[in-house]
């Protein structure tokens, strides 16, 4: 018999079967990395139903949000279409949001969709912090006094705390409104 680990061997002394070995994609670094930037990343998918386990990804916009500034000017768009490879484009996404906490509107939604297809390229589900603008919302609503159904379309989110209307219904439409109400609501410390 060749030698064994000790953890591969079970209680009867029998050799268990070889664990296989996580994906060494070098963008699963990127995710894992401890280091903090103090960004946030808004993100918003589109796709072709609203069923994250069977849609199919058509866009996805993210952009950068750093202190009380939304960076435009860092922002990332992709298209994606069934005829061809999604890896290049995702590997893309994966490299600008990093090891950043998520921002977004129906984010379980976006983050579902992206998990499908990136847990089979690096190993792994998206590691990720989550912040999810509506909760945010809805949890400032809660606590007035005499309300009792909180709107929580994102319109309607944003005309309620007084800021710009969407400038389509796009995924980088969504994702800047996102941005929007997150700092809104979550102003940074200085």
């Amino acid at each position: 018999m060749p030698t064994e680990t000790i953890a591969g061997v079970v209680a009867n002394g029998m050799v268990a079967p070889p664990v296989p070995a996580m994906t060494d994609h070098p963008d699963r670094a990127l995710l894992l990395s401890g280091a903090e930037s103090g960004e946030r990343v808004a993100i918003h998918c589109e796709a072709t139903s609203f069923d994250a386990a069977t849609a199919d990804l058509r866009s996805v916009a993210a952009l950068r949000i750093r202190g009380s500034r939304v960076l435009t000017s860092q922002r990332l768009i992709l298209s994606f279409w069934p005829t061809e490879p999604a890896e290049p484009a995702l590997s893309r996404l994966l490299a600008f949001i990093g090891n950043r906490p998520l921002v977004g509107y129906y984010l379980d939604f976006t983050v579902g969709l992206l998990d499908r297809l990136v847990q089979p390229m690096v190993g792994m589900a998206l590691p990720n912090p989550r912040i999810e603008v509506s909760s945010l919302y809805y949890g400032r609503k809660a606590k007035a006094p005499g309300k009792y159904a909180v709107d929580l379309r994102l319109d309607s989110i944003l005309r309620e705390l007084d800021l710009p209307p969407r400038a389509g219904e796009d995924a980088y439409a969504n994702a800047l409104a996102a941005a929007m109400v997150y700092l809104r609501l979550e102003p940074p410390q200085p």
